[in-house]
């Protein structure tokens, strides 16, 4: 069911009206595929680069074809060709993009945002009864430091999965006795972001010629994945800019995120990182490993992290969804056929890209994208090998 959206949310029509001139003029120019990354580029590694080589959090830039896509779910909805195009060229071009009109409210927004507050300023002891399970990817997470000591990494999160009785199990870790006012406004904000993720699944399915059910069919909040990740990221006591998470590209079929009026996100692209100003009542979305693969490279996953500002502290909150656990992701057929392209990547499962990702570090730029690309070595050995069998005749 496309989203319900509102025709007199003043709050969020004067947001979306200050932006008509990325509506209306703002188009990607002619789309061009990601090249898979080349492993002989003398240039550094983004990941790798110490404090002073970082961008502040807000060097922005102000020319208006810097400025990240913009797209309006109120078109998608009703199927308009134009926005329908639009949103194609922008996840082609730069694998993220901004929406508006939404139909998520402006108070359903600060309601969360005020939620992610009350959670990060229980006691450490509380927040640390909701700490990962053994083979878990949800619950209470921190990070104090990199690992070669020269980029701080400072942050918490706190992973809920999207499955209802399971995020009720952790609610019940950090308050014993239940917490209604919490649960109501998670489960809320879940069921509203979830409405614009599958319109924007159908809207691309649709731009590329698909059946508009292609990348949705597969999904699900049973998925032990998936999660709603609320992130907070205190104001840094350090003198030069810090991380607040390394660079890294998603997991997902697509990411959406608030984030608060605090700036931090930056993404790479035309090797420079770019300043993401926050916009209010706009989501940031951008693509995820799963979705690039399903794609057949047409939709990049794009690296991106978080700096930390030195004088306020910044919150966000991230939906996070994944296949099916038991769903093996590959390419789509019929866009292997058009591009008469065979997919570079072994196909997986949700479990397994996980499994690979907790085995090797899980934030290390596209590092773990690249384990599952095919070696043109191997394949190549593997072909002739079949070439070979195929010769002898008993």
């Amino acid at each position: 069911m496309a989203p319900n959206v509102p025709a007199h949310d003043d709050a969020l029509y004067n947001s979306h009206a200050s932006s008509s001139f990325l509506l209306s003029h703002h188009r990607p120019s002619t789309p061009r595929r990601t090249p898979p990354p080349s492993h002989h580029a003398q240039q550094q590694h983004p990941c790798h680069m110490d404090s002073s080589q970082l961008v502040a959090h807000d060097q922005f830039f102000t020319q208006g074809a810097e400025m990240l896509p913009l797209v309006d779910l109120g078109l998608l909805c009703h199927a308009d060709k134009a926005e329908v195009q639009k949103l194609v060229m922008a996840v082609k071009e730069w694998g993220f993009f901004e929406v508006a009109n939404s139909g998520v409210p402006l108070k359903l927004l600060s309601e969360i945002e005020e939620q992610v507050s009350h959670v990060f300023a229980l006691p450490l002891e509380a927040k640390t009864r909701a700490e990962p399970a053994a083979g878990s990817f949800h619950g209470y997470l921190t990070k104090s430091s990199g690992e070669d000591g020269k980029m701080l990494q400072l942050s918490e999160a706190l992973r809920l999965p999207l499955n209802p009785q399971h995020r009720s199990d952790m609610i019940i870790q950090f308050w014993p006795e239940g917490n209604e006012a919490f649960s109501s406004v998670v489960e809320k904000y879940i069921a509203a972001v979830d409405t614009v993720l599958l319109q924007l699944l159908k809207s691309l399915a649709l731009g590329l010629g698909l059946d508009p059910l292609q990348f949705t069919r597969n999904l699900s909040n049973d998925a032990n994945f998936s999660a709603l990740r609320m992130n907070i990221y205190p104001a840094s006591s350090q003198s030069s800019p810090t991380l607040g998470l390394v660079a890294h590209s998603d997991a997902s079929i697509l990411t959406i995120l608030h984030q608060s009026s605090v700036a931090g996100l930056q993404i790479r692209k035309d090797e420079k990182w770019i300043a993401i100003k926050p916009r209010l009542g706009f989501f940031v979305v951008n693509v995820g490993d799963m979705l690039q693969v399903m794609s057949n490279d047409l939709f990049p996953s794009v690296v991106h992290r978080v700096v930390k500002n030195n004088n306020k502290c910044r919150s966000s909150v991230a939906f996070i969804k994944v296949t099916h656990p038991e769903f093996i992701v590959g390419p789509v057929p019929e866009l292997v056929s058009q591009q008469q392209r065979t997919s570079p990547y072994h196909p997986f499962t949700a479990e397994e890209y996980y499994t690979s990702m907790t085995s090797h570090g899980l934030l290390d730029g596209k590092s773990n994208l690249d384990r599952f690309r095919i070696s043109p070595t191997v394949e190549h050995q593997r072909i002739t090998h079949l070439q070979r069998k195929s010769t002898i005749q008993v």
